[in-house]
C-alpha cells in the first residue's frame, strides 16, 4: 500500500510566499496617483464603483462558500440520462455530471459542476436546483440556491418545474416536523414519476429519500419495497450508480443481498472514490476483509489522484476521512498492522482545514487519532 503524503514543505513555502509579498518599487507612487485621481473624480461629481468585499460573490451569499474554481468534464463519471432545458449543450453536460456526482455523495464536486453549468448558461434553472440538491443538508445555502431556480422556472418544462417545486417546498418546510417534510417530498417525487414514468432519476432519488428518512415513516420501513424501486432503475440501466443506495439499503439488514451491487458499484462511477469504498461495507459485513481492503485502496487511489490533479484539500471531499478510516479498520482485520499505523499517522498529519478538518469534527484528524488508538 502506498499512503498519500502531502508535501508539507511546499504548503509552508506557499504560505510564506503569500506573507512576504511586498509592494514592488514604484507601487506606492502609483497608489498615491490613483487616490488623487479618485478624489478629483469625486470633485467632478463622478460616481464611484460600488465596493465589493474581497472573496464575495455578486450572485449572493450562498455563492461565497463552496468551490470557486472552474469545473472540468471528468472521466469515469456515471452514465445517466437527465434531460433539462438549457441553450448550451456544454452546460447540460456539466449538469448531468453533477447529478451523477450527487449519486456518489460527492457533493463538493457536484456543486462545482452545477456552478459551471450556471456560469455557461445563467438562465439554466435546473443548474440551481442541482446546487440546492448538493446542499440538501445545509438548509441556509440550499434555500438561496433553490430560490434562484424558482425565479427561472417559467422557462422550463413541467417535469423540471416539479423537480424545482418539490425541492423548494422541502427546504422551506418546517425542519422540526421531519415526518411531514419527508412525506410531502416523497409524494412529490411519486407524482413526478406518475406523470413521467420514463424518468428513472426520479425513481433513484425517491429510493434514496425513502431510505434516508426510514426512521420518520408512519409505518414500518420496507427494504423489499425500496429494493423493488431500485430494480426498476436497473432494468433500464444495469450500471446506474444507485447501486450505491442499494448497498446502504441492505448494509445493516441482510448484507449478502447487495453482493451484486457491491460487484458493480465502483465500475458504475470509476472516477468517484466513494463508489469504490461502498462495496467495502458489504464485504466487511460478510468478513471478506481482503476484498474490502482492495475496494478501500481503490477508493484512496482515486481520491489521491483527484486531489493532486485539481488541487483539492483532503477534507474538502465529503467522504475522504470516512473512506480512509474504514480502510484502516480492514487493514487491522487482515493483519496489515504496519500499513494501518502508517495510514492513521498520515491522516493526522494532513493539512488542517479550518472548517472541515479539526479535532472536534469527523475529519481526518479526528478519525486518524481514533484509528491510531485502534491499531495500537
Amino acid at each position: 500500500m502506498h499512503c498519500f503524503h502531502w508535501p508539507h514543505l511546499t504548503l509552508i513555502a506557499l504560505v510564506a510566499l503569500n506573507l512576504v509579498c511586498l509592494p514592488a518599487a514604484g507601487q506606492d507612487s502609483e497608489k498615491k496617483e490613483t487616490q488623487e485621481a479618485d478624489q478629483e473624480a469625486k470633485k467632478e461629481g463622478a460616481e464611484a464603483e460600488p465596493e465589493t468585499l474581497a472573496g464575495h460573490s455578486y450572485h449572493g451569499e450562498a455563492f461565497n462558500e463552496g468551490p470557486r474554481q472552474q469545473a472540468f468534464l471528468m472521466p469515469g463519471m456515471p452514465n445517466i440520462t437527465f434531460p433539462a432545458t438549457t441553450s448550451s449543450p456544454e452546460a447540460h453536460k456539466f449538469f448531468v455530471q453533477g447529478v451523477g456526482q450527487i449519486h456518489g455523495f460527492w457533493y463538493f464536486e457536484a456543486e462545482r459542476s452545477f456552478r459551471q453549468a450556471a456560469a455557461i448558461d445563467p438562465d439554466f434553472a435546473m443548474a440551481y436546483w442541482g446546487m440546492a440538491m448538493a446542499n440538501k443538508s445545509n438548509t441556509k445555502r440550499s434555500k438561496e440556491f433553490i430560490a434562484e431556480a424558482v425565479s427561472r422556472k417559467e422557462s422550463v418544462t413541467d417535469r423540471e418545474q416539479r423537480y424545482i417545486d418539490s425541492m423548494d417546498k422541502y427546504v422551506n418546510a418546517d425542519a422540526k416536523d421531519k415526518k411531514a417534510r419527508g412525506t410531502n417530498y416523497a409524494k412529490a417525487l411519486e407524482s413526478l414519476i406518475y406523470e413521467y414514468p420514463e424518468d428513472f432519476e426520479a425513481r433513484a432519488l425517491l429510493a434514496l429519500h425513502l431510505w434516508s428518512n426510514r426512521s420518520s415513516n408512519n409505518m414500518a420501513f420496507s427494504h423489499l419495497a425500496v429494493d423493488a424501486l431500485l430494480q426498476q432503475v436497473f432494468q433500464h440501466n444495469p450500471m446506474h450508480p444507485c447501486h450505491h443506495y442499494r448497498i446502504h439499503l441492505w448494509d445493516y439488514q441482510r448484507a449478502k443481498t447487495a453482493l451484486t451491487s457491491a460487484n458493480k458499484c465502483g465500475q458504475t462511477s470509476p472516477g468517484i472514490a466513494h463508489m469504490w469504498h461502498m462495496p467495502g461495507h458489504i464485504y466487511s459485513k460478510l468478513k471478506r476483509y481482503d476484498d474490502a481492503c482492495w475496494q478501500q485502496e481503490a477508493s484512496a487511489r482515486v481520491d489521491h489522484a483527484h486531489m493532486m490533479q485539481y488541487r483539492v484539500l483532503p477534507d474538502q471531499i465529503h467522504n475522504f476521512a470516512h473512506n480512509n478510516e474504514w480502510f484502516i479498520r480492514n487493514l487491522i482485520n487482515v493483519g496489515r498492522v504496519r500499513d494501518g499505523l502508517d495510514l492513521a499517522k498520515n491522516m493526522i498529519e494532513l493539512p488542517r482545514h479550518p472548517k472541515y478538518n479539526t479535532l472536534s469534527k469527523r475529519g481526518s484528524t479526528n478519525y486518524g487519532r481514533q484509528r491510531l488508538f485502534s491499531v495500537g
